[in-house]
């Protein structure tokens, strides 16, 4: 099975997966008992919802930006799912919700964040977008630490794909 492929099928199902009242995905583990009971009704995936495998440059002082990120969206839901090692490390190994900033013509824009920090007087969210041109699949992200000036950036190239096509390949 192709890289974008498992992502994928691993996103779909999130894409489907419950929600926790601060709009992070549940997982149905027995550890996540906790979370569970603050639930959002999960949601069917649709035919039109696509996956996007970006693949990005990135120099070791962007290090906040991730060199692959995996984004699941649905257009007739809305629904955004991100996954990427840096937001799989700072949230527990799930990916996170994430929200259509943008849909031109030309351009789809994805935000999305979550805390990093080791204690809580030091956390801070992480701000990111990822802005894809729809005809070349060119891709930038941004991380901006919240509250703090630095810009970190890179750029790449992303695949996108029938999340229903893709979670069916062998």
């Amino acid at each position: 099975m192709r890289p974008i492929a498992r992502a994928a099928a691993l996103l779909s199902c999130l894409l489907a997966a419950p929600v926790s009242a601060d709009q992070h995905v549940v997982a149905t583990a027995p550890a996540q008992s906790l979370a569970a009971k603050a639930m959002v009704p999960a949601q069917s995936v649709s035919a039109s919802a696509v996956g996007f495998l970006c693949l990005l440059r990135v120099t070791n002082s962007q290090s906040w930006v991730p060199p692959v990120v995996f984004i699941a969206y649905d257009p007739e839901n809305g629904r955004v799912v991100i996954s990427d090692p840096i937001a799989l490390f700072h949230n527990g190994g799930l990916p996170v919700l994430g929200k259509l900033a943008m849909d031109s013509k030309a351009r789809l824009s994805f935000t999305w964040d979550y805390p990093v920090g080791m204690n809580a007087q030091q956390t801070r969210k992480m701000l990111y977008r990822a802005g894809i041109d729809k005809a070349t699949g060119r891709v930038t992200v941004t991380a901006i630490p919240a509250g703090f000036d630095a810009i970190f950036q890179a750029d790449g190239q992303c695949e996108v794909q029938s999340l229903n096509e893709l979670a069916a390949e062998p």
